[in-house]
């Protein structure tokens, strides 16, 4: 119990040395820890408590990029056409394939990331949605798995980057002053 604690922390402190301007949520899932070097946060983010997160494949995370709680970010698939066993193939046999979400998304609560997804600029995931497929620039999907649902406004968007309006930058240095 103390090990698991204190790897905890050693984590948590990691990943705050690692990454200044993200704000993690409780209780952070990650697997294949030791794999750190897969994670890469442009700069500013928050991370929603609960979530589970595995680097075994690459993670690449933009800036202005918020999760809600529990979200899921996994970059491998098991090899179900494996000629060694079934149901699916060992580890080694794992299909990774590099997830990628660009500046200035918002992703909702519950929502599950899967291998080989790219989330390109300002896009809106609703909660519970379980991405499958690449999602376009301002595009608003939701569901499972995951539809089109709509543009935002791409013309307030616009306004709002050009005018360095960015919510994230904002929370994290009134969060760290708290």
């Amino acid at each position: 119990m103390i090990k698991k604690i204190f790897q905890k922390y050693k984590m948590n402190k990691l990943l705050k040395k690692r990454f200044p301007n993200v704000i993690f949520g409780s209780n952070m899932i990650i697997e294949s820890f030791d794999q750190i070097d897969n994670l890469n946060i442009k700069d500013y983010a928050y991370i929603g408590a609960n979530a589970i997160w595995s680097l075994r494949g690459k993670i690449s995370i933009g800036n202005n990029v918020i999760f809600g709680p529990r979200c899921i970010l996994w970059p491998y698939n098991h090899n179900y056409n494996s000629s060694n066993f079934i149901p699916y193939g060992p580890r080694n046999e794992d299909i990774i394939k590099e997830i990628v979400i660009e500046d200035n998304v918002s992703i909702g609560m519950n929502t599950t990331i899967l291998a080989g997804v790219k989330i390109e600029e300002g896009a809106i995931i609703a909660s519970n949605s379980v991405v499958t497929k690449d999602v376009a620039k301002y595009a608003i999907v939701g569901g499972n798995p995951s539809r089109f649902i709509k543009n935002r406004n791409i013309e307030e968007y616009e306004l709002l980057k050009k005018e360095g309006k960015l919510y994230l930058p904002y929370k994290v240095n009134n969060y760290n002053e708290n």
